[in-house]
């Protein structure tokens, strides 16, 4: 008998035993690595000043007569000459995409209704930017209320929401919008109180090209106290926002709501966030949605800082795997404070999980700001932040949050109309772990102007904004590249 070699058979098999492996785990979610959540938030901030042209992708909003959510977009100039803004809307099928170009004035904000572009069910719009650096925002009104948010500065494989719900009196849409030549294939799962969730109609859910898709997730994961979202395209990419009505009824456990909020997602998870708004200012609520998509658990620690240059005792909670749990802050806060959340992953058994964090908040029927409001933080800080003062009756707050463990000093600048130097307020010495708030209305500042917060080192910026109008909050838009070598 012939004796065969033993060597090529081992070689044989701890290959295939390598292949199972990788085949079995090529599917599993992986934490980013933190070169690649910064890279992730970089998407989310403003072009390089020197960049030739850039693009920015507005995916919810309607501008079709009934629509949920009536879109304006704010172009923001940052440029020193003139700039061209192009806004694209995208009605998907055979429909032919339409577009308005704007001239805008250095260092002034210009505003235009999606509607007058072109009136369609589903909009995707994109808006280019040549001549300068500018920073795009749009909002959305509805329910009586009015949400505003930054625009993505890109399209991804993966985003990530954290504190949705769709308790009973609850519409949630979460809009991915494709503004590629290219079909994007996405899967989408759902993090609730029941467990993971992942519909059949959203595996592999088609989002064809230079169109949208809106998805009621109040019908797939009805009365869920708390949603989470993860999105993943196998192919191509998109622009992920994510929408909640609420119509005032009282839902069995859960408080009664009336408003609309709007959240754009996040790319990744990430180890810390910041989240620089918050307010119990008129009776206002406030909750913390963890998210953990990963597979292993996670603890997070959420600090509350108050506008009195305290902080609240930091509370920690576990976050299993592929989990979401719920925090309410304002109960802690004293009524009528600004305030400001910071949240960080702990280690558990030597890892530290990732996680996903945003806050919804709302104000009851008998406030005089009757409305909803979600935000995800922000994961990186910066020395430059753009905040977008829409042309609504709401007086705007906005926080500045130092991250850092030296004292930082802080100044809000804002252009005006007619191209003069910009006004300054006071500037604001901001120490470790706290934040300083800026009030647009009593520094008289007219809406629809380009407002920036510049610091002398890394800080973290959001806005509140509150009137007859409604609540909206949102993170500013940082400028990354400011202060560094060109």
């Amino acid at each position: 008998m012939r004796r065969v070699p033993r060597t090529p058979i081992l070689i044989l098999v701890v290959g295939l035993l390598v292949a199972a492996v990788v085949f079995q785990h090529r599917d599993e979610p992986e934490a980013p690595s933190v070169a690649g959540t910064a890279a992730a938030a970089e998407d989310l901030g403003l072009p390089p000043a020197n960049a030739l042209s850039a693009s920015w992708y507005c995916a919810e909003g309607t501008s079709a007569d009934g629509g949920r959510a009536a879109e304006t977009v704010i172009v923001s100039s940052l440029a020193d000459t003139d700039i061209t803004a192009t806004v694209t809307v995208m009605p998907g099928g055979k429909e032919v995409p339409v577009s308005r170009t704007l001239q805008i004035g250095a260092h002034q904000q210009e505003r235009l209704a999606v509607a007058e572009v072109l009136a369609t069910a589903e909009p995707g719009v994109v808006v280019e930017v040549t001549g300068g650096q500018a920073s795009v925002a749009h909002e959305i009104a509805g329910t009586d209320d009015v949400a505003t948010e930054p625009c993505a500065r890109s399209a991804n494989r993966d985003w990530y929401f954290a504190g949705g719900t769709t308790v009973r009196g609850t519409q949630q849409y979460l809009v991915l919008f494709d503004p590629f030549g290219d079909d994007a294939v996405v899967d989408v799962s759902f993090v609730t109180d029941n467990g993971v969730q992942e519909p059949d109609q959203l595996q592999g859910l088609v989002v064809s090209r230079r169109s949208r898709v809106s998805v009621p997730v109040h019908d797939l994961v009805p009365r869920q106290q708390l949603v989470a979202i993860s999105v993943h395209a196998r192919a191509g990419r998109v622009v992920a926002e994510r929408s909640m009505l609420f119509d005032g009824t009282t839902p069995d456990e859960a408080p009664t709501r009336r408003g609309i909020a709007l959240s754009l997602g996040a790319p990744s998870p990430a180890r810390a966030w910041t989240l620089p708004f918050g307010s119990t200012a008129d009776a206002g609520s406030a909750r913390i949605g963890v998210a953990n998509f990963g597979t292993t658990a996670s603890t997070v620690e959420i600090d509350v800082l108050l506008d009195n240059q305290q902080s609240l005792t930091p509370v920690s909670m576990s976050v299993p795997a592929r989990s979401v749990v719920s925090v309410d802050v304002s109960d802690r806060v004293p009524p009528g404070s600004q305030f400001a959340v910071r949240a960080f992953a702990r280690t558990v058994e030597g890892h530290a999980a990732p996680l996903v964090v945003e806050m919804l908040s709302w104000w009851p029927e008998d406030s005089n700001s009757t409305a909803a409001a979600s935000a995800l933080g922000s994961t990186r800080p910066a020395r430059r932040w753009v905040v977008a003062y829409p042309a609504v009756e709401a007086d705007g707050t906005v926080t500045v949050v130092n991250p850092g463990t030296e004292a930082v000093t802080a100044e809000l600048r804002v252009y005006r109309a007619d191209g003069g130097d910009p006004l300054s307020a006071p500037a604001a010495a901001i120490e470790p772990g706290q934040f300083a708030t800026f009030s647009l209305a009593a520094l008289g500042i007219e809406r629809d102007r380009v407002i920036i917060v510049v610091a002398d080192a890394d800080v973290v910026v959001g806005v509140t904004y509150m009137g007859v109008a409604g609540v909206a909050m949102m993170a500013a838009v940082p400028d990354f590249g400011f202060g560094l070598p060109v």
